[in-house]
């Protein structure tokens, strides 16, 4: 009879290395090709975001040539010379309509040209007047541009009123109340 305290094979067992793994070569693999799923899934969503991005910037600006330069304006805005334009479908009081403008980080038209007027005009849908940054404070009184500058060059149909304001049609320029309801018309620099 063997001691008490021998140790006998039966409660021991001897690991040999076929028992780690039933498949060692397929752990590998599928370690190998598990790290190299994670990288191509990082790159794929790295790309992902600089591509929506660029489609982001891409939405936002309008892009147009003109005389061999380029000049940016932001997305449903039009281009005319160096100036960005964008045409309200709400009907607003002037001062409604220029604070719209103001939120856009732009101000009711000021027309410096004929060409400038024509563009704006030819734009206006028929029977959709619009504002523009032109007013009269009182009866009588000059009609100012809101950057302060008097009015001078084209042709105002109308009665100066207490305070009046410019609307265009697809015709003419005329005097209304500041308080009526028109469309506005945004402008601001082209970059």
């Amino acid at each position: 009879m063997e001691p008490a305290n021998l140790s006998s094979k039966s409660h021991q067992k001897i690991l040999n290395i076929s028992d780690f793994s039933l498949y060692p070569r397929y752990h590998c693999l599928m370690l190998v090709f598990g790290c190299i799923g994670f990288l191509i899934f990082m790159i794929t969503l790295i790309c992902l975001n600089f591509w929506d991005k660029k489609m982001d910037f891409s939405q936002k600006v309008n892009i147009s040539r003109l005389a061999g330069n380029n000049y940016l304006c932001p997305k449903d805005w039009l281009l005319n010379q160096e100036k960005c334009y964008k045409f309200s479908i709400s009907s607003k009081t002037w001062n409604e309509s220029q604070h719209d403008c103001a939120n856009l980080q732009a101000h009711l038209p000021v027309i410096q040209t004929l060409n400038e007027l024509e563009f704006i005009q030819k734009t206006l849908k028929p029977g959709n007047p619009g504002w523009i940054g032109l007013h009269s404070t009182s009866p009588g009184k000059q009609w100012m541009w809101i950057n302060k500058h008097l009015f001078v060059d084209f042709l105002m149909i109308g009665p100066t009123d207490h305070e009046s304001c410019a609307v265009v049609t697809g015709k003419q320029v005329y005097s209304e109340d500041c308080n009526s309801k028109f469309n506005g018309i945004c402008q601001r620099d082209a970059v």
